[in-house]
């Protein structure tokens, strides 16, 4: 059995963050959280390697995390510049993957997120008779409804040129 979904990427707003190693500040009872779509990734390719990439930048935070508590502890001079040139790279790279990612998805380790599956499509393995059957049942359901009129910004983007 095969299962393809849409995913939308949301983000949270009102949260902020005080560093780019920083951990978010402690809601106002006044700000209104509101989800707001960013992305849409279509295809189970395009949610791996969304995962992926993730994955990727949250790895590159911590370990430039854990490079920066090194910096912190150490007492030589020499070491501490060492971990500050490698911290420095892991931070440029980072910079540019986040900056990428927030370019691709819409996606910034800055943010808060929230994945949701906004559509699924579940088969299952039946004989020809059953699918013809199921077919037929299905475009008699399709001729029975009226067609809706699309709205929203989803309809800018399917009117034809």
């Amino acid at each position: 059995m095969k299962t393809y979904s849409t995913i939308s990427l949301l983000i949270l707003l009102g949260f902020s963050f005080t560093g780019l190693l920083a951990q978010p500040k402690a809601q106002d009872s006044d700000n209104k959280l509101v989800l707001v779509k960013v992305a849409s990734l279509n295809t189970i390719d395009s949610n791996k390697e969304f995962q992926k990439n993730v994955q990727l930048v949250q790895q590159q935070r911590s370990l430039a995390a854990q490079v920066l508590s090194k910096i912190e502890a150490s007492k030589n001079q020499k070491e501490k510049a060492e971990l500050q040139a490698q911290f420095d790279s892991l931070q440029k790279k980072l910079n540019e993957n986040n900056q990428l990612m927030f370019k691709t998805y819409g996606f910034s380790l800055n943010r808060n997120y929230v994945l949701t599956v906004e559509k699924s499509h579940i088969h299952m393995w039946v004989t020809e008779k059953e699918a013809d059957a199921i077919n037929q049942r299905r475009s008699a359901d399709n001729d029975d409804k009226e067609p809706k009129p699309e709205s929203g910004i989803r309809s800018l983007f399917k009117r034809k040129k």
